[in-house]
C-alpha cells in the first residue's frame, strides 16, 4: 500500500511513525512534511504542493490512501477533489468540514439537532458584541469568546474579567496587529467540569470509537496564559468509563452523524469531539474538529494496537476491517516549544537553533522507558547536518 500524508506537524510525524512499522505499507509520501521525517525508512518527504498538484501526484504515484492531517485543506475541499478522481481519502468533504471551519455553524447545528452544548449568542460586528456582553455576568460566571473561523487553537479566550473580554473583542474584530481576525464573534457560557478530547472514525452513520485523551491548551501551569495548539496531553485507559462513553455515543456521536446525513453533509473521516464533562458525568460539546488532534495523535498512536493502515483502507471501502483498539497502558505527552510561542501579535519566535537529541539513548530507553520522540516545527539546517527549530 502507498499512503500520502498531508501535513507537517507532530500529528503527521506520529502517523508516519505508525504506518512505517506496518508490513502492508510499501511507501509513505508526506506533503509538505519536514526534515525530521526522513528518519523513517519508508518515508519520502515531497515538499509543499498545491491542491491541484496533490491530486495529480496521488494519481501518478498510484497512491492507495490519502490521510489528511490538518483542517485547512479539508475546508478548502481537498477531499472532494481527491474523491472525484477515485482516490481513497480519509477526511470529510468541504461541506462537512464546516463543523470546524465555522464555530458559528457548528453551534447552530448542535442547537438544531439537540446536541448538548453551552448556551451561546452570535454577534455580527464589534459594536453589537461590545454592547451584547454587557448583559453577561462575566465576573461571576465567566465568558468564552471565540473567533468564527480557523485560528490554530489561538482564537478562543476564556475570562472572568470584563476588561479582558472587551480587549479580546477589540483584538479579534478590529486590531490590525493581531493575527486572529473574525467578522462574527461567538460568545458562550463557561462550562465547568473536566475537558476531554474524544475521537471516532465515521463513515455515514457507521462509526468506531477510537479513544480519548486530555489536552492541556493553556501555555502555562495551573491553566494560565494564552491558548495554544496544545502543550501536552495524556491518555488514561480507565477514563472515560463505560457509562460516560455510552452517553457520548448516544447523546453526541449518533445525533451528530444523523444530523449531518439529514443535511446532505454525510461525514467520512476522523471526528474530534472536544467535550466538557460536568459533575453529574454528563458530556457537553465544546467544539468539533474534523481531523485527528495534535498532540492527541502523538499520545494515542503509541498505544494503538492493530494494523492501522489496513483498518483504514478496509473501513473506508465498507469492508469488515480487522479490529484495532487502544492498549491498557497510560500515555503521557509533553511539548517543548520555541521561545515566544504562541505569538498572537506577529512578534517573531526564537528560531533557528540546532536540535540536539541523543537518538541512541532514546532508542535504548535510557531517557525513559518506552519513550518516543515526535517532531513538529522543525526543518533541516541548510548549513550542516541536523535539525533546527523552525516553528512553535
Amino acid at each position: 500500500m502507498k499512503i500520502l500524508i498531508i501535513g507537517s506537524g507532530g500529528r503527521e510525524d506520529a502517523f508516519a511513525w505508525k504506518f512505517n512499522q506496518e508490513s502492508g505499507v510499501e511507501k509513505i509520501f508526506v506533503s509538505p512534511g519536514h526534515g525530521g521525517m526522513k528518519r523513517f525508512s519508508k518515508v519520502e518527504v515531497v515538499g509543499k504542493l498545491s491542491q491541484e498538484d496533490l491530486v495529480d501526484f496521488s494519481t501518478e504515484q498510484g497512491v492507495d490512501l490519502v490521510v489528511i492531517g490538518p483542517e485547512a485543506p479539508l475546508i478548502t475541499g481537498l477531499a472532494d477533489d481527491l474523491k472525484a478522481k477515485g482516490i481513497l481519502v480519509l477526511g470529510p468533504n468541504a461541506q462537512a468540514a464546516q463543523l470546524e471551519g465555522s464555530k458559528i455553524f457548528s453551534k447552530q447545528f448542535m442547537q438544531k439537532h439537540g446536541i448538548p452544548t453551552a448556551d451561546f449568542e452570535v454577534y455580527d460586528n464589534y459594536e453589537n458584541a461590545l454592547s451584547g456582553i454587557k448583559k453577561w455576568p462575566i465576573e461571576g460566571e465567566g465568558i468564552v469568546i471565540k473567533a468564527d473561523g480557523l485560528a490554530g487553537g489561538k482564537g478562543v479566550v476564556v475570562t472572568w474579567n470584563r476588561e479582558e473580554a472587551e480587549k479580546t473583542l477589540y483584538e479579534f474584530m478590529v486590531d490590525p496587529t493581531i493575527q486572529v481576525k473574525t467578522s462574527e464573534i461567538l460568545i458562550e457560557k463557561v462550562l465547568p467540569g473536566e475537558e476531554v478530547s474524544v475521537f471516532v472514525l465515521a463513515h455515514g452513520l457507521d462509526f468506531l470509537y477510537l479513544g480519548a485523551a486530555c489536552d492541556h491548551k493553556r501555555l502555562n501551569d495551573e491553566d494560565r496564559g494564552p491558548n495554544t495548539g496544545g502543550m501536552g496531553c495524556f491518555y488514561d485507559p480507565q477514563w472515560p468509563d463505560f457509562s460516560l462513553r455510552e452517553k457520548i455515543e448516544e447523546r453526541i456521536v449518533k445525533p451528530t452523524l444523523k444530523g449531518m446525513v439529514a443535511e446532505g453533509k454525510g461525514y467520512t473521516g476522523f471526528l474530534f469531539l472536544g467535550l466538557m464533562v460536568d459533575q453529574h458525568n454528563d458530556p457537553y460539546v465544546v467544539e468539533y474538529n474534523v481531523r485527528f488532534g495534535d498532540p492527541e495523535t502523538q499520545t494515542l498512536m503509541p498505544v494503538l494496537d492493530g494494523d492501522f493502515s489496513t483498518f483504514l483502507f478496509d473501513f473506508l471501502q465498507g469492508r469488515n476491517p480487522s479490529p484495532i483498539g487502544l492498549k491498557n497502558q497510560a500515555s503521557v505527552h509533553v511539548v517543548a516549544t520555541s521561545s515566544g510561542y504562541p505569538t498572537l501579535d506577529g512578534s517573531p519566535l526564537d528560531l533557528g537553533h540546532k536540535i540536539q537529541v541523543d537518538d541512541g539513548a532514546l532508542r535504548k530507553g535510557d531517557l525513559c522507558e518506552n519513550a518516543l520522540l515526535f517532531y513538529a516545527g522543525v526543518n533541516e539546517d541548510p548549513r550542516e547536518r541536523g535539525l533546527i527549530n523552525s516553528g512553535g
